[in-house]
């Protein structure tokens, strides 16, 4: 019994001990901002400290094992369900934010940076001034929330509408001209040709109007003027990706072509 005492004793000080150095490291912890923010590449980090994820879970063990745990220490646990919450949604703004900044190509980023600015505006308080102790923490991060996926949708619009812009592009690079099984007079092969040609040629049409109908999307998406030079750059970007489709299906074909010529081929 005495040796039991004296180990009850032991584990109630080292505990006693313990809720100490947690409440006033803990506390400093709490009060660091819910976001940060890297000075190289603006992206952003959820801000909870490794510390606290250890303390809550050791709080967790020592309920579940009947041990007593200081009440300061209880105080911080009992907000470990709005802590969870919080950093799961915070984790997604983060992520949505960051998936952003890693895909913007330079072309696209101008059209982009209204929205890149309406969100700092509204995250700039979970890098300055709210804390895991703060009130308010629920509505930033609904206001966040909303702000990031707009900007997150707009993207996602302008990078699926240049998907499909260059997979109608690849659908060219096909030859316009083949070899016939057997010998064929002038006459036949023109007509042949002609044929070929007028098929392909219908294709690119069609697919210029699906190309024109992708930027009209990715144009009422960002909601800027046609007269904008930031949206003529980028019709332009679209417009190298068309030509560029173009001189590689011309190169397709002069590349067939020259194969059927060529007397190594034809042996």
């Amino acid at each position: 019994k005495v040796i039991t005492s004296l180990l009850t004793d032991f584990e109630a000080q080292k505990i006693q001990e313990w809720g100490l150095e947690i409440e006033s490291t803990s506390s400093a912890k709490l009060d660091l901002p819910l976001l940060r923010r890297s000075e190289d590449n603006r992206r952003l980090a959820t801000n909870f400290d490794p510390a606290l994820v250890r303390l809550l879970r050791e709080v967790k063990y020592f309920l579940i094992l009947g041990l007593e745990v200081p009440e300061s220490v209880m105080k911080i646990f009992s907000s470990a369900d709005a802590f969870r919450s919080w950093n799961g949604s915070l984790d997604l703004i983060v992520n949505m934010n960051n998936s952003v900044l890693n895909n913007l190509l330079p072309v696209e980023k101008p059209l982009v940076n209204p929205y890149l600015a309406k969100f700092d505006a509204v995250v700039q308080r979970g890098l300055a001034s709210l804390n895991w102790s703060s009130d308010g923490v629920d509505e930033f991060i609904k206001e966040s929330m909303e702000q990031v996926k707009c900007m997150h949708d707009v993207l996602k619009t302008m990078k699926d509408n240049l998907a499909q812009i260059q997979d109608a592009v690849k659908q060219w690079d096909t030859p316009m001209i083949e070899r016939a099984v057997k010998p064929t007079d002038t006459d036949e092969f023109e007509r042949t040709f002609n044929s070929m040609k007028a098929a392909v040629f219908s294709k690119i049409k069609d697919t210029g109007k699906t190309i024109h109908a992708s930027l009209q999307s990715t144009n009422k998406a960002l909601r800027v003027s046609n007269a904008s030079t930031d949206w003529k750059c980028y019709v332009e970007f679209v417009n190298s990706i068309v030509i560029g489709g173009l001189s590689t299906a011309i190169v397709t074909s002069l590349d067939f072509l020259l194969d059927q010529v060529d007397p190594e081929s034809i042996q």
